[in-house]
C-alpha cells in the first residue's frame, strides 16, 4: 500500500502540497494500524503456534490423545501405552487395548460402562482389585445390554469383580484368574477358550433365570483348566468341552437344560470328582469323564466367599 501510494506522488499537482501531505499521513496512520493487527493475529491465531502446542502443556498427548486410551467424544478408545488406574465411572465408547508390558489396575468400587460396540483388548494385564463388599464393575450402562466383551492374549486377573453383557474369549499364551467373582449375561457363549491357562475358584458364571447367555463356557483348547468351587448355573448348557484335560471338580451344576455337553470327537478326559448335578443324575454322553463321588446336595462352599 506504501509502495503503492508512492507511485501516485507524481500525478499529484504542486499546487496541494497540503492536501497532499494530509492524504498521506491518513495512509500511513491506516498502515500503521493493519499491520500492527496483523501482526497480533499472528501471534495469538498463527497455525503454526496451535493453543494445543506441546510446549503449552495441552498437548492431546497429554491426556487427550486417543493413543493413550482417552477419547475427548466422551469415552475411552484405542492404546493404552502407560499404566493407569481406573477409578469412579470409566466410559469404554470403542476399542481399548491394553498394549504389552502394561497393566491396568481397575480399583474396588469402580464401574467401567462398556458402550454396545466397545471391547477391551488385553495384551498386557487388566487386573480388577474388588473387595469384599466393594467390588469392580464391567458391563454395559444397563443391565440388560451387551458389548463386545473381553478378548485375552495377556493377563486378565479379577478379584470380587463382576463382568456382564459381553464374554471373556481367551487365545494362545494368555493367563486367566478369577476369584469371588460373579459372571453373567452374553449374547452368546460367555467364557470361550481359544487357547491359554484358566484358573476359576469361589466365582459363579451365569443367572439362575433370566440369563442371555447360550453357553456359559465353549472351551475350544487350552493348556490348562481349573475350574472349581464354583456355580454354573442357569443357561441352556454350562459346559461345551473340547479340550485336553480339565479339573472341574467340586462345583454346583445348575441348569434346566443339559449341564454339561461334550461333542463326539472330544479330546480328552476331564474329572467332575464331588460335583452337585441338579437333574440328579450325572450328564449324558460323557464317555471318559470322570464323576467319582457326586453329591446329592448342593455344595454350600461354592460360589463368592
Amino acid at each position: 500500500m506504501i509502495s503503492h501510494t508512492h507511485a501516485m506522488a507524481p500525478k499529484c499537482g504542486s499546487a496541494q502540497p497540503l492536501l497532499y501531505n494530509h492524504y498521506m499521513n491518513k495512509v500511513l496512520t491506516l498502515s500503521a494500524l493493519f499491520l500492527a493487527s496483523s501482526l497480533a493475529a499472528c501471534v495469538v491465531g498463527d497455525a503454526g503456534s496451535p493453543t494445543g502446542d506441546p510446549g503449552s502443556g495441552s498437548d492431546p498427548g497429554s491426556g487427550s490423545d486417543p493413543g493413550s486410551g482417552s477419547d475427548p467424544g466422551g469415552g475411552l478408545t484405542g492404546a493404552i501405552t502407560a499404566d493407569t488406574t481406573w477409578t469412579g465411572t470409566v466410559v469404554v465408547s470403542g476399542t481399548v487395548t491394553i498394549n504389552a508390558g502394561v497393566t491396568v489396575t481397575v480399583a474396588a468400587g469402580t464401574t467401567v460402562q462398556m458402550a454396545g460396540a466397545a471391547s477391551i483388548a488385553i495384551k498386557g494385564t487388566l487386573d480388577v482389585q474388588g473387595t469384599k463388599g466393594n467390588i469392580a464393575t464391567i458391563g454395559p450402562a444397563t443391565a440388560t445390554g451387551h458389548f463386545g466383551g473381553v478378548t485375552n492374549s495377556g493377563t486378565y486377573k479379577m478379584s470380587y469383580g463382576k463382568q456382564f453383557g459381553g464374554p471373556i474369549i481367551t487365545q494362545d499364551g494368555s493367563t486367566t484368574t478369577i476369584v469371588d467373582s460373579e459372571m453373567y449375561g452374553a449374547s452368546g457363549d460367555y467364557l470361550v477358550m481359544d487357547g491359554g491357562a484358566l484358573d476359576v475358584q469361589y466365582s459363579t458364571l451365569g443367572l439362575l433365570s433370566g440369563d442371555t447367555t447360550h453357553c456359559n463356557m465353549h472351551l475350544n483348547k487350552a493348556t490348562t483348566i481349573k475350574f472349581t468351587h464354583n456355580v454354573d448355573q442357569g443357561s441352556p448348557f454350562g459346559l461345551m468341552y473340547y479340550a485336553t484335560s480339565a479339573d472341574f471338580t467340586h462345583n454346583n451344576w445348575i441348569s434346566t437344560a443339559p449341564n454339561v455337553d461334550v461333542e463326539p470327537g472330544n479330546k480328552g478326559p476331564a474329572d467332575f470328582t464331588g460335583s452337585y448335578f441338579s437333574r440328579g443324575t450325572i450328564p449324558t454322553g460323557t464317555m471318559g469323564m470322570i464323576f467319582a463321588t457326586p453329591s446329592a446336595t448342593p455344595l454350600l462352599d461354592v460360589g463368592p466367599r
